[in-house]
């Protein structure tokens, strides 16, 4: 039986949903978007942020260092205006009866301020699956492709009971760099990133799921 209430009216705990043969870009996580996979479940793909950017308050200090520490992750509008209104970025919460099967975390345009390549940035929130590291390289930059979690078996998970706010941990200071390459932009982002694959089960059927035949009024028929 489920834990948590579907609100058909504000569309929650998610927006829509698209099905197989309709998947044709990035679920979108800041329309909670999700996709019909299999029959029963509805599955999500949560990405929050932590960007490290003047503009971004309270997240860096005065000499723009992201100071070691635990931040809370934000969802991205996709909005990307920041002059003329305020951005509605929101809160990067997992929602009760989500059964988390994956995360994983990257770090771009992000250096160790002081280069040892020992820095680590762990997703905190989730504990099952176990939460992943992104360590800093010799270079004090951080692998391109990030650290993932494996999984054997999506089906085995345990449900959240609450919904659960997910947040980030770093061990060293870090600051914006992006890494010289050919391809390097000046203007290119630098943020950490948090992603968390859940899949939530799915309504009972409704009136759009059945062929159901329309009344005959007396004297409709032949």
């Amino acid at each position: 039986m489920a834990t948590f209430q579907f609100d058909a009216e504000n569309r929650t705990p998610w927006n829509n949903v698209i099905f197989p043969g309709n998947y044709v870009a990035h679920l979108n996580a800041y329309r909670d978007q999700g996709v019909v996979a299999l029959p029963g479940a509805v599955f999500f793909r949560g990405v929050g942020a932590l960007v490290l950017n003047p503009d971004t308050d309270g997240v860096l200090n005065t000499d723009g260092v992201l100071e070691a520490g635990t931040y809370d992750l934000q969802i991205l509008s996709p909005d990307l205006r920041q002059d003329d209104k305020p951005r509605k970025d929101r809160p990067f919460v997992i929602p009760e009866g989500a059964v988390v099967y994956r995360t994983a975390v990257n770090a771009i345009g992000v250096r160790e301020e002081t280069v040892a390549g020992a820095a680590t940035v762990i997703p905190v929130g989730i504990t099952t699956p176990a939460a992943v590291a992104a360590t800093a390289e010799a270079d004090g930059y951080f692998a391109p492709v990030g650290e993932f979690s494996l999984f054997e078996s999506i089906l085995d998970g345990t449900a959240l009971v609450a919904d659960t706010p997910i947040q980030v941990t770093t061990s060293a200071d870090l600051i914006a760099s992006q890494k010289p390459s050919a391809g390097a932009c000046r203007k290119a982002p630098s943020a950490i990133l948090v992603e968390v694959c859940y899949y939530m089960p799915d309504a009972a059927p409704d009136g759009d799921d059945v062929h159901i035949p329309y009344g005959v009024e007396a004297g409709q028929g032949y």
